[in-house]
């Protein structure tokens, strides 16, 4: 009697962890007249291969941040990001080079907030009270940008666009960052 054994392939799944700035923004009709901002981008995430041409699915998790200044007011919130699927296409330039532009959904929610005025602070959760304003504290939006890889490397430019009215008191104005 014999026993056939097959031989296990390593994973072909790629874990990364990424970490970036972020330019935070708000657009729409009604935000007019608002600046960007520095924030933040960490995330942790996969990439599963399909097929041997480059094409890749993946997901990942991280923290980042959306916001806003005008004039002498400054707003930034801090979120957890969900993407639970991005899908890409590795393109081989040289042996070590790579371009890989993606696409993919996403689902974010703020944990903390604020906006400050004049030396005043108070929360983005606050701002009904104060402004008389409501503040959704989730979002629901598309990634899409493109990337350069370096061996194991990568410079990564994306773009987040929103798809969920940041208040509900002003109509179109939506999660914009870079």
């Amino acid at each position: 009697r014999s026993i056939k054994t097959q031989r296990e392939r390593p994973s072909e799944t790629v874990w990364l962890a990424r970490v970036g700035m972020n330019i935070m923004n708000l657009s729409g009709g009604s935000a007019e007249g608002l600046s960007s901002k520095m924030g933040y981008n960490v995330n942790f995430e996969f990439n599963k291969p399909m097929g041997e041409w480059g094409a890749y699915w993946g997901m990942n998790f991280g923290l980042g941040s959306r916001g806003y200044k005008v004039d002498d007011v400054k707003a930034i919130a801090h979120n957890f990001q969900y993407s639970p699927f991005t899908f890409g296409w590795k393109i081989r330039v040289t042996d070590n080079i790579r371009i890989d532009p993606h696409i993919g959904v996403y689902a974010s929610i703020d944990y903390a907030g604020k906006i400050k005025e004049e030396g005043e602070s108070i929360s983005w959760g606050d701002m009904a009270d104060y402004d008389g304003v409501d503040y959704r504290r989730y979002d629901v939006g598309m990634n899409s940008g493109v990337g350069v890889w370096y061996d194991r490397f990568n410079l990564d430019l994306c773009y987040q666009c929103g798809f969920v009215d940041v208040y509900s008191d002003y109509d179109g104005i939506k999660t914009s960052n870079f």
